[in-house]
């Protein structure tokens, strides 16, 4: 699969930021309350959130070759 419109890189960056963004606020939030719900519920929507903005790219991706397409 080729990456026509260079966006893979800034779509592993921008998943990565955001993921640990989730995944700081859940150590910072067990290391307050302790609780470790709290931890693996933010974990999840830590990895979670990698894998939306994934799919995110992956459409913008797909609406790119439309626009492409029509151009040509």
């Amino acid at each position: 699969m080729t990456d026509k419109h260079n966006t893979r890189k800034i779509s592993r960056i921008i998943a990565v930021v955001v993921s640990a963004v989730f995944a700081a606020l859940a150590v910072a939030g067990f290391n307050r309350t302790g609780d470790v719900t709290q931890l693996v519920l933010f974990l999840g929507l830590s990895a979670f959130s990698y894998m939306l903005v994934i799919y995110l790219f992956k459409g913008i991706n797909r609406l790119l070759d439309a626009v492409d397409d029509r151009e040509h």
